[in-house]
């Protein structure tokens, strides 16, 4: 099943779009939290006024809507912000244009998953160490039966 979902969130993938989990508020009611969507880098001239993108920001990545653009520059603010955000965002630092898919809740498991990435390692330990054991017990009963059928003839 863990394959499957992987499988769903990394399809853009394939047409060039890389997935963000949205972690906060911001860009409410557009995204919740918990939602992934997908960013792919677009020529500067193809980001317009309302468009969402997701730029760098320092260590963190942002996502929000470019309310103008001033100077070759973009303004941008959280839709669910009630001002612009501080300073005006650079074509340099645009990690790329939002684009149609999101997907909404299962950014929570793929943040889990991408933070403890032991606890998954744990789990995909016990459970090829369950299939292995159960195939051996399964070994044993077959090579006992033959020896009781070969003894019986």
């Amino acid at each position: 099943m863990i394959i499957g979902v992987y499988a769903i969130v990394c399809a853009p993938m394939i047409f060039g779009s890389k997935p963000v989990v949205v972690l906060s508020g911001s860009m409410r009611p557009t995204y919740e939290v918990g939602t992934i969507i997908y960013y792919k880098q677009v020529p500067k001239e193809e980001i317009r006024e309302s468009d969402i993108v997701t730029y760098q920001m320092g260590d963190t990545m942002v996502t929000h809507r470019v309310k103008r653009i001033e100077n070759g520059a973009f303004i941008t603010q959280g839709d669910n912000n009630n001002v612009e955000d501080g300073r005006p965002v650079e074509y340099s630092a645009v990690l790329g244009k939002i684009g149609g898919v999101a997907i909404p809740v299962l950014g929570f498991g793929v943040q889990f998953v991408n933070t403890h990435m032991w606890v998954f390692a744990i789990l995909i330990g016990i459970l090829l160490l369950e299939f292995l054991l159960s195939n051996i017990k399964n070994d044993k009963i077959s090579v006992s039966e033959k020896e009781r059928n070969n003894n019986e003839e």
